[in-house]
């Protein structure tokens, strides 16, 4: 029984941590974008937060409980799929933790490239765009607790069957307890940090590590067709050809900054 009780407290926190932490980390960066003090990092200004958009902040918040619910769900049927925990015992080590690390980095990259995979199959597929990913660019200037609004289909198959699938092929079920959370949290984090509005990513990052300003890019009319990285990393769009190029510029009268996106380049125009 205490082994049982053992496992259903480890799922829990992988279900139910991530989504603590998409409230309180949205939460910071909506009170972030409000502060006086970040003006000078905003995408966008206020007025175009609210005016641009075609969905109601109300209709996001309930959108996102929802999908936060189907997340709930997800865990649950991958627990009992997965055959719990397998190797994990309540004593770690140095060694586990060393294969725990391991494991989160594989399950981000198989995740990572599965979800640009699919986010340019749903720009690319006017079937899929139109039914489903039309959704998520209702939202044209994005914010943080708005990430992952979108059609609950097209959540199923990016998030859940993705999220499942980089968790089972890692072998993060077998990790121990807490490992799971860590890369949910870490996706969430991430997602957050994409659609926040602010530009807070160092400039010799950006070539590398995705950011509010070159998901920022997506979400403009311009960008649609390029910068899929959805997550992590943008090098899926420079090895596929899909990376538009852009400039983030000061606004006149140094009220926040604007994305600029250059032409794209032969390789991009070709795809």
């Amino acid at each position: 029984m205490a082994a049982v009780w053992r496992l259903s407290v480890d799922d829990a926190v992988a279900a139910v941590v991530p989504i603590v932490v998409y409230w309180a980390y949205s939460g910071v960066h909506m009170a972030l974008g409000h502060a006086r003090a970040m003006e000078k990092y905003r995408l966008n200004s206020k007025d175009e937060e609210d005016n641009k958009n075609m969905v109601s902040k109300r209709a996001v918040l309930a959108n996102v409980l929802m999908q936060h619910a189907m997340q709930l769900a997800a865990v649950a049927l991958l627990t009992l799929t997965g055959g719990g925990r397998g190797g994990a015992t309540a004593t770690t080590t140095t060694t586990s933790y060393l294969t725990a690390a391991r494991q989160i980095a594989v399950a981000v990259v198989v995740f990572d490239a599965y979800r640009y995979a699919w986010h340019r199959l749903a720009h690319r597929n006017r079937f899929i765009y139109r039914h489903l990913h039309s959704w998520h660019h209702r939202i044209v200037v994005p914010y943080a607790f708005g990430a992952i609004y979108g059609h609950p289909l097209e959540a199923l198959i990016a998030d859940t069957a993705g999220g499942s699938l980089a968790i089972l092929a890692s072998g993060l079920p077998s990790s121990p307890p807490g490992a799971t959370a860590v890369f949910l949290t870490l996706c969430t984090v991430q997602g957050i940090d994409n659609h926040c509005g602010l530009c807070l990513l160092p400039r010799g990052l950006r070539s590398v590590w995705n950011g509010a300003a070159h998901h920022g890019v997506h979400h403009l009319p311009r960008g649609v067709r390029h910068n899929f990285s959805d997550l992590f990393f943008v090098t899926w769009d420079r090895v596929f050809g899909t990376h538009l190029p852009y400039a983030v510029v000061e606004r006149s009268g140094g009220e926040g900054l604007m994305l600029t996106p250059m032409p794209p380049t032969a390789s991009s125009k070709n795809k």
